[in-house]
């Protein structure tokens, strides 16, 4: 349940700072602070006066609550509640228990219960408010934290609560009010304060009050976490020195908080401070860990962090060995890439003396290019590059990259085979590697790329599809519909084909081979009524009734009018078998009527109605469908009628 507030922030959290760099931290932090009251649960007084049976249990159970183990704490308190029936705190505690667990309806059972024991408690009301709210019952929501807050008005929570509902109802002047009385109530419920200050900033545009209410919350309590970080992104304009102390403060509290880091750096860049800068995003660079793997080569903002990290760490291994001035200007262009300020940062590595010959000066030069959008100076610069550093593994992807943008296949394929030599863990190579062969009308090298990446991420369809192609082009059929099936490209199946395919394979007697393709393919395409009847037939043969019961259902509901009539036959055949183990025998022979009269030729079908009949001690009918079933060349039907004749 989105605020219309913090969509907002969301938007101006894109202006605020690169869109690559962002990392999602901010919008996480937002997220975060929007929603954590909501999943924590509230202080309850516990009454110990209880069974000393039960005590164990109990006190088990809410350490383990409150020590983040929230599936065992339910089995204890479960406990106590087997024991006890009227234990209502007991019903209280498992709700916050699986409140955590996101076992939502479970968790409103609970304190339903719970309030129906020990009356409307006000901790009980807000619980049920905040499992409501995120049930998305807002309107219930509302209705029960409207009874807290008649029973206790001296308490901010309940006001809180009621806040959050009015803004997500979008109503604004309301949730104001809701949060003034809960600080009216309470004048030191910061969380209050703080949504009061990201009103004002982002529905008024008022951003004086905004950081008028923060300041307030930071004069009651200096170091308070949450104030602190938007103070520091709401009064960038105003007073940016007094946002970098606040990011420094949030970087004493929590040294590993990159995302505090990450900010301090960035505004020190605007001050100009490169050396304090570079140093917060050192840190940033060495503990974040994107592996090249995740890259995906269209310029996506995790392929622009991937390569921000890859020169970042490249000039981390050369930089301090290099004359200071040289070093200062590095670090100053490092920087002002991750502002985006490109041609300030271009200009900085400029005034490096002799920078061409320094491979962490052209590197850096090449990925600014690209980042800024020029890329045949970057494609230059990466090739210079690699004339400086034969080791540059970053920079043969890059260059190959490119070079395939231009259809410069053979050359780019030279380029990618030189990285995985450098570098064999990069699987996600081979995916764009085998691009390049599939154009060179290398076909078996591209579905040899194709498949080392899927055996790293199997799930890939863009990447299934290729294969198809791939395989397509050198006549494996069947391998080709496999990978199109899989891929969601079912058009691209040749249906007919495929049964033909597999009849041979069932001819080579290989059935689990067979099972495999048809498995596929009807998965993808429940239509595929004759690769049904093919699947069922190799159950059959082997007596294997549950895959039969479990999927006939669906080929029946998926079976096409235009599939041959004896294919759709069998499978109301095998309906009415499944329906006869179940012992409806009426409706069984219904389907069998049913599938003689699709196909007067399916012995299949009139040997098992005879069965039927002769079960039910109607001989004649049984006897005639086994003569139909025996003049088909039915065995089974023509041993039976010889049966009945002795």
């Amino acid at each position: 349940m989105r605020i219309k507030a913090f969509l907002v922030l969301g938007l101006w959290t894109a202006v605020l700072c690169p869109a690559f760099a962002q990392m999602e931290w901010l919008g996480e932090a937002i997220r975060e602070f929007s929603t954590s009251q909501l999943w924590e649960f509230e202080p309850l007084a516990v009454d110990w006066k209880m069974n000393p049976a039960l005590q164990a249990d109990f006190n088990e159970g809410l350490n383990n609550l409150l020590e983040d183990r929230a599936a065992m704490a339910e089995e204890n308190l479960t406990v106590v509640i087997g024991k006890d029936p009227a234990a209502w705190q007991a019903y209280y505690f498992r709700a916050a228990a699986r409140k955590e667990q996101r076992k939502l309806k479970v968790a409103r059972e609970d304190l339903q219960k719970a309030l129906k024991l020990h009356d409307n408690f006000y901790e009980g009301l807000v619980e049920l408010a905040k499992v409501e709210y995120l049930q998305r019952q807002v309107a219930e929501s509302e209705q029960t934290i409207n009874k807290a807050i008649r029973l206790d008005r001296s308490r901010g929570t309940a006001y809180y609560l009621k806040g959050d509902i009015n803004l997500a109802q979008q109503q604004l002047r309301p949730a104001i009010n809701s949060y003034r009385d809960c600080l009216a109530a309470d004048s030191l419920y910061h969380d209050a304060r703080i949504k009061l200050a990201l009103l004002d900033a982002f529905e008024k545009r008022d951003m004086t009050k905004a950081l008028a209410h923060l300041n307030k919350v930071l004069k009651n309590d200096s170091l308070q976490r949450t104030a602190l970080l938007f103070r520091s992104m709401l009064g960038r304009e105003k007073n940016i020195r007094q946002s970098i102390k606040d990011l420094s403060i949030l970087i004493r509290l929590r040294p590993d908080d990159l995302m505090a880091r990450y900010y301090h750096g960035l505004f020190l860049t605007d001050v100009g401070d490169y050396e304090s800068a570079f140093n917060d995003f050192q840190v940033v660079i060495t503990r974040t860990n994107i592996g090249d793997n995740q890259f995906d080569g269209k310029q996506t903002n995790i392929d622009k962090f991937i390569n921000v990290q890859n020169v970042g760490a490249y000039i981390l291994r050369r930089v301090y060995g290099l004359p200071d001035t040289a070093a200062a200007r590095i670090k100053e262009s490092f920087c002002l890439l991750l502002t985006e300020k490109h041609d300030k940062g271009i200009a900085a590595l400029e005034q490096v003396p002799d920078g061409m010959k320094e491979p962490s000066v052209v590197y850096l030069k090449a990925v600014t290019y690209e980042h800024k959008g020029q890329h045949p100076k970057a494609l230059q610069y990466y090739g210079i590059a690699l004339g400086l550093d034969d080791k540059l593994v970053d920079a043969y992807k890059k260059r190959g990259i490119y070079r395939q943008e231009m259809k410069q296949w053979a050359l780019s394929v030279e380029d990618f085979t030189t990285y995985l030599k450098l570098f064999p863990d990069g699987y996600y190579i081979h995916r764009i590697r085998g691009v390049s062969y599939y154009y060179l009308d290398r076909y078996p090298e591209a579905i040899a790329d194709y498949t080392a990446y899927l055996k790293k991420d199997s799930s890939n369809v863009e990447v299934l599809g290729n294969r198809g192609m791939a395989y397509q082009k050198s006549r494996q059929w069947i391998e080709a519909y496999v990978d199109f099936a899989a891929s969601g490209n079912i058009h691209a199946v040749d249906f007919f084909r495929v049964e033909k395919i597999v009849d041979s394979v069932l001819h080579a007697k290989d059935t689990t081979r067979a099972l495999f393709y048809l498995d596929t393919f009807v998965k993808a395409s429940p239509q595929f009524t004759e690769g049904y009847v093919q699947k069922f037939k190799i159950h059959m043969a082997r007596k294997e009734w549950a895959p039969v019961s479990a999927e006939i259902g669906l080929a029946l509901i998926y079976a096409r009018s235009d599939a041959p009539k004896s294919a759709r036959s069998y499978i109301m055949t095998l309906t009415a078998l499944v329906q006869a183990r179940s012992s409806d025998t009426s409706e069984a022979v219904k389907s069998l009527n049913e599938a003689i009269k699709l196909d007067l030729k399916n012995d299949f079908a009139y040997l098992e109605r005879g069965r039927i009949y002769l079960a039910q001690g109607k001989t004649s009918k049984a006897a005639s469908d086994f003569k139909e079933a025996s003049a088909l060349g039915n065995e089974q039907a023509r041993q039976l009628l010889a049966s009945m004749a002795k």
